[in-house]
């Protein structure tokens, strides 16, 4: 057996304790968490998973604390789910009840967090202010980190999980790109350094969290509406949630306002800033009364710019892997962010710990990651684009059919069509298991394990 395998994760977000706690006490690997924050800050409000992410995290170890910080069902039985309703109007049409196995399991990001890092190995060592400069990779195979205090590491793998934003995805892709430089490929280089750029998706996130008591009056005499199925308000470029949160004693605020003629272009100043509530309410103007009321609680919302990074041609280089937003950042409109940085965690703990697997086989685990990890990926970022065209009403299919419907009866049939269409490219976050592509990673990395076959050696080498 060779030498124990040292990991270094840049980025303590929620990718990042994914993959420590999914290796759990491996005594064949060590892991390192360095995180660019001095302490722990969790940034956002909201978060939750589906039923298929739900059975990692309970793999993982985290499935009863977690239970115990969110007011949601766990089990995996058919649930309504959501209520989508058009509501850009001054009376609002429920149209479609969006029935999954399993409900969407909400929490507040802190609780989240805060659980993950309660959940951590004691052979892992989180180290806060290390933001990374630079890498490179030794001739040797080993990889040295530098960070921007001066500080130099070196490790057999590092990983991304540093956000999109990603100071690793920076270093892989401009190494990449002059690679191919060097080999007279300007376009691929040119490619690599375009990827890297994150774009404006053109669309606005406001949120907030509202104190259940703050509304507990309102919701008793009917002034307000909180179902236990979460209603998904839609309407012409926008749409809006409200749900509970840390255990039903906080309101969850997500309002979403999409600019179709400002997507891909630069957004000037800060993504995450507050604003005041008239802009919250001028993006609402004309919408349904119930949607009027729950802007009445919103003081101050916290706006967001989303950003998105384009699809990558590869999430690996030699000893570097990325994962979560630092290789998929997508828009919000499947609640599978979070759940996607788990999966890419959770796939690639698992294949490192393989008892069989040592330091010279990190390319091997990685061409397998790579392999089953990225397609699936880029696809839930697809599928996450797609149901904010449906969300926001701008899907051309049907933003032109529900314009030409000349009777509430004709647009009803054009709106329960768009709730089928929506389920329909929903489906895989509650009805297809994780253990398939996980099977699938183990059977792959197994044949490279035992064949001789030089062929069949994959590396991270561009």
């Amino acid at each position: 057996m060779d030498k124990q395998i040292k990991v270094a994760v840049c980025g303590g977000g929620i990718s990042g304790l994914a993959f420590a706690i999914a290796l759990g006490k491996n005594p064949n690997i060590s892991v390192d968490i360095y995180e660019a924050a001095p302490q722990f800050l969790p940034i956002g409000a909201g978060i939750g998973v589906w039923i298929r992410v739900w059975d990692l995290l309970a793999k993982m170890g985290l499935a009863d604390d977690l239970k115990v910080q969110t007011a949601s069902a766990t089990t995996p039985d058919p649930i309504d789910a959501l209520i989508f309703r058009k509501s850009d109007q001054p009376e609002g049409l429920e149209f479609y009840k969006l029935v999954t196995n399993g409900p969407f399991i909400t929490f507040h990001r802190h609780d989240f967090q805060q659980t993950m890092i309660d959940h951590l190995p004691d052979t892992c060592k989180m180290h806060h202010s290390k933001r990374l400069s630079t890498y490179t990779t030794l001739p040797d195979g080993r990889i040295r980190a530098s960070f921007d205090d001066g500080t130099q590491i070196l490790c057999d793998l590092l990983i991304g999980a540093d956000g999109i934003k990603s100071v690793v995805r920076d270093n892989l892709l401009r190494q990449k790109a002059a690679k191919y430089a060097a080999m007279g490929n300007h376009e691929a280089a040119y490619k690599c350094l375009a990827s890297n750029q994150p774009h404006w998706s053109g669309t606005m996130a406001y949120r907030a969290l509202i104190p259940m008591e703050k509304v507990k009056g309102d919701l008793a005499k009917g002034m307000l509406t909180l179902e236990e199925c979460h209603i998904q308000h839609m309407g012409r470029n926008a749409n809006l949630i409200v749900y509970p949160v840390a255990n039903g004693t906080m309101i969850n605020f997500a309002a979403f306002y999409h600019q179709p003629d400002k997507v891909g272009t630069v957004f000037e100043g800060p993504w995450v800033a507050h604003v005041a509530k008239e802009e919250l309410q001028t993006a609402y103007a004309g919408w349904e009364p119930s949607v009027q009321a729950w802007l009445q609680f919103i003081d101050a919302p916290s706006r967001w710019a989303i950003h998105t990074i384009e699809p990558l041609d590869s999430y690996i280089a030699d000893g570097v892997a990325l994962v979560g937003d630092a290789a998929h950042a997508m828009v919000p409109h499947q609640g599978s962010g979070a759940g996607q940085g788990i999966e890419d965690a959770y796939f690639l703990a698992t294949l490192l710990s393989n008892p069989s697997v040592t330091a010279r086989d990190i390319p091997k685990v990685l061409s397998v990651y790579d392999a089953v990890r990225r397609p699936f990926a880029v696809e839930v970022c697809r599928r996450s684009h797609l149901n904010g065209s449906y969300y926001t009403l701008n899907h051309p299919e049907f933003k032109n059919r529900i314009a030409k419907c000349a009777s509430k009866d004709e647009q009803e049939q054009v709106l329960k069509e768009l709730g089928e269409a929506m389920k329909k490219n929903w489906e895989w976050a509650w009805s297809t298991p994780f253990d398939d592509c996980m099977e699938a990673g183990v059977v792959m990395l197994k044949r490279l394990m035992t064949s001789s076959d030089v062929a069949h050696t994959v590396s991270a080498v561009l």
